[in-house]
């Protein structure tokens, strides 16, 4: 069995059917789907009853939360990868067995999040995002943002398990604070080839208790800057607008002492981009 897709839901049965069928239908068949039922009252167990695959095992538990009900599924995983999926999105078909051949060619990798489509309620596509395959710029990225759309991410069982799991000290922010443990032991990386779709809607996690989760992020991030795995790879930033980014976010945490270079950094690559843009065609 090469990975385990850890599907942790409550009370999610409008979407959850086509979630599990996305995975269900997957082209790499190895794999375990061990959804974690964590308490759910609406239709949910009454949906996971009715699906019979010899690769699906459901997971029922009193309502703890994200945090427990994913580590519970890590603590019953068998494959040495692990996969996230949310209850709500959709994993296109190629999606696990091109990140598994990702990592299974870079050893020094532990983590691989693909190209994410948002789609809405009704499954119409919107945005676009692609990460850079360059562990130093994922670096810079977590020191402005969480990069990785969490249902997305494919990730190695043995670094989640020397990183310590998920921790619930940082609100619903638990996946940003793996990410930057497991950083400071691996290397971070993406494909641009969009296998995963992330349903935005109003009842989603991750626009509930938001001024909760904003004062969390903000503490995390301060330490983020204080993280000497991540600022190794703080200068080189070529996109102008994440350039401008780093020296800003710099400022407001007083870092004075990176700010400066990171301006010469900035200053560069904008020249850079001026450089390389087309010129328009003279009469």
């Amino acid at each position: 069995m090469r990975v385990s897709v850890l599907l942790p839901v409550r009370d999610g049965a409008r979407f959850l059917r086509e979630a599990v069928d996305s995975v269900l239908e997957q082209t790499l068949t190895d794999f375990e789907l061990l959804v974690v039922d964590d308490g759910s009252t609406d239709e949910t167990p009454a949906i996971l009853a009715e699906l019979k695959d010899e690769r699906l095992r459901v997971l029922r538990q009193e309502p703890a939360g994200l945090v427990a009900a994913l580590n519970r599924g890590i603590a019953e995983a068998r494959a040495p990868y692990l996969a996230r999926m949310d209850a709500d999105d959709v994993s296109l078909p190629g999606r696990l067995e091109r990140q598994a051949e990702y990592l299974d060619e870079r050893g020094q990798v532990a983590l691989v999040v693909p190209g994410v489509e948002t789609i809405d309620d009704e499954g119409r596509p919107g945005r676009r995002i692609t990460l850079p395959d360059d562990d130093a710029a994922l670096r810079r990225r977590l020191l402005l943002r969480n990069p990785f759309t969490h249902g997305a991410v494919l990730v190695r069982a043995e670094a989640v398990s020397r990183a310590g799991g998920y921790r619930p000290g940082y609100g619903a922010n638990e996946d940003y604070d793996l990410w930057r443990r497991i950083a400071g032991e691996w290397e971070l990386g993406a494909v641009p080839e969009i296998l995963y779709r992330y349903r935005e809607h109003a009842g989603a996690v991750t626009r509930n208790r938001v001024e909760e989760r904003v004062a969390s992020r903000e503490r995390l991030r301060d330490e983020l800057w204080r993280d000497a795995a991540l600022l190794r790879s703080i200068r080189g930033e070529r996109d102008p607008v994440e350039a401008r980014a780093l020296v800003h976010e710099a400022v407001r945490r007083r870092r004075y002492g990176l700010a400066l270079p990171l301006l010469l950094d900035a200053i560069a690559s904008s020249y850079a981009r001026r450089r390389s843009a087309p010129t328009a065609a003279g009469p």
